[in-house]
């Protein structure tokens, strides 16, 4: 099992775009929750929060394989997916890009197997 709390910077000048792109996923979760079965995905939860430095991009995962997770996604022609690529590419300054794994995971984490 992969749990992580991924933030990233959104390129200055992009944060209307990242507004949409994050409105985007809002208006397509029933496409969006289609999509994970593929990749192992049980949880993402993203969100956008203004801080000093600018507008920050979190996500929370819980996969059951990471590079599966990615892969699959990297290779989807899902138009969601395919969107949803375009919009991080086009949004995220990856030069400024924090993965933090937990150092404690509470919980029952078997709900999650299949």
């Amino acid at each position: 099992m992969y749990t992580s709390l991924d933030r990233f910077h959104i390129k200055p000048g992009k944060e209307e775009l990242a507004r949409e792109w994050f409105q985007y996923l809002s208006d397509h979760l029933e496409e969006g929750n289609a999509t994970m079965p593929a990749e192992g995905a049980h949880i993402e939860s993203w969100f956008l929060n203004e801080e000093p430095g600018g507008l920050y991009g979190y996500v929370y995962v819980i996969y059951d394989d990471r590079e599966k997770a990615f892969e699959t996604f990297k290779e989807s022609q899902n138009p969601l997916d395919l969107k949803h690529n375009e919009y991080m590419r086009a949004c995220i300054d990856y030069a400024d890009y924090t993965e933090m794994r937990p150092s404690v995971a509470l919980g029952d984490y078997s709900v999650f197997t299949r």
